[in-house]
């Protein structure tokens, strides 16, 4: 093989490699922010004040 057709197969890998890096990173990034969100969402839940049930006069202790 030529040196210069080695130089382009290994830089070649070493782009191939980075783009593996980089998809993985954002994976990552997109599985915290969705746990960060829920935990936000939870959270949120938490402190909302409770709603009051709804409750029809014929259908005693059922909730609509």
């Amino acid at each position: 093989m030529k040196p210069n057709d080695e130089i382009k197969r290994q830089a070649m890998s070493a782009v191939a490699n980075v783009q593996k890096v980089v998809a993985q990173v954002g994976l990552a990034k997109v599985t915290c922010g969705a746990a960060v969100y829920a935990a936000h969402i939870r959270q949120m839940d938490r402190q909302a004040p409770q709603r009051q049930r709804q409750v029809r006069k014929d259908a005693v202790g059922r909730e609509v």
